[in-house]
């Protein structure tokens, strides 16, 4: 991941990082390949006052970027998510694409 002075011997976290899905707005890694919040795989948006405005909007939500929050182990992933989340996020997904999940 590209990493840049921020200065006073800060390292941070550059819009080289970063893209923004264009369906929900989450901010992302680059190299996901799909959306972590909504799972969206079409476009992304990768240009830096897009990319900067919602690193703004992170940082203000979550205290800051940090490696730990956007590492992929945060949100489990739906193929090897235990029973009840996998369960939770398959409803979710159903009820999203307008189908009755009964």
């Amino acid at each position: 991941m590209h990493r840049e002075e921020r200065g006073a011997g800060q390292i941070g976290f550059s819009e080289k990082d970063f893209k923004v899905c264009d369906l929900c707005g989450a901010l992302n890694r680059v190299t996901n390949n799909e959306c972590f919040v909504c799972g969206w795989a079409g476009t992304f948006h990768y240009d830096p006052d897009t990319v900067r405005e919602a690193m703004k909007q992170f940082e203000e939500h979550y205290g800051g970027i940090s490696e730990t929050l956007l590492a992929e182990e945060i949100l489990p992933d739906e193929r090897t998510a235990p029973g009840v989340i996998a369960s939770l996020i398959e409803k979710i997904k159903q009820f999203l694409n307008g189908r009755d999940t009964a």
